[in-house]
């Protein structure tokens, strides 16, 4: 009670004094005009269209990279498979990845590219359909063969070059053998006509007691060398 006699006291006009209304800071509680408005939104428009272009090549690239690393990994897991079956022995040439005609070992890179990308009869030049995630939706195609290389006496080949290129699911037309650039772009980057990975090796039979002798044998045949045989070979009958 006090304290509300002070303030009447306090704020009470003076004698001879009129009472003055303050305005409410009015200014500071006023919105934005329309002109600030539509500087703004022009504003966040310019901002828009300049990282549109940017984001876009973005999330191009980063899409391509995925389905690259996923060819990649297929390409290694078709030579891995191979592999693996020559170096357990008891295999057969039919078994192998078709053979591609007329292609020597030195140059299975130039080995044409795959004119038919389909399921089918074993062939160096069809492309088969690959399903990776089992939803039934084609999602690579891959191009498996081999050069004739070096067989043993039964016409068993016991070392040869072997080629893998992994096409997309994109891939029509006459296609190339150059893999697809890797470079940032938001074009499509060959991918409907290059490889998105391509592998060549060397697969060689190592359940054989001649095992190194015949891969000494396979280079020197392959890379025109003249590498001396050990000993050891030529006690081999």
């Amino acid at each position: 009670m006090i304290t509300n006699l002070l303030r009447h006291h306090v704020f009470a006009p003076q004698p001879g004094h009129k009472a003055v209304n303050r305005p409410r800071a009015q200014a500071q509680q006023q919105g934005f005009t329309l002109i600030e408005c539509l500087v703004a939104i022009v504003m966040v428009a310019l901002v828009s269209s300049a990282i549109a272009p940017a984001l876009v090549i973005s999330v191009a690239t980063r899409v391509h990279s995925q389905r690259a690393e996923q060819a990649l990994a297929l390409a290694q897991s078709e030579i891995e498979s191979t592999r693996v079956l020559v170096e357990r022995g008891g295999y057969t040439a039919a078994v192998l990845p078709p053979l591609a005609a007329g292609i020597d070992d030195a140059d299975v890179t130039t080995a044409p590219a795959p004119t038919a990308l389909n399921a089918g009869a074993a062939s160096a030049i069809r492309a088969v359909p690959i399903d990776l995630n089992d939803d039934g939706e084609i999602d690579f195609f891959v191009q498996r063969y081999r050069a004739r290389g070096q067989v043993n006496a039964n016409g068993i080949p016991i070392a040869f070059a072997m080629g893998v290129r992994v096409y997309d699911r994109s891939a029509t037309g006459t296609l190339a053998t150059d893999p697809a650039s890797l470079v940032m772009t938001a074009s499509d980057r060959g991918r409907s006509t290059r490889p998105m990975a391509a592998l060549y090796t060397t697969i060689a039979a190592s359940d054989e007691g001649d095992s190194m002798c015949n891969m000494i044998t396979y280079f020197n045949s392959t890379t025109g060398e003249n590498s001396a045989l050990p000993t050891l070979c030529e006690a081999i009958p």
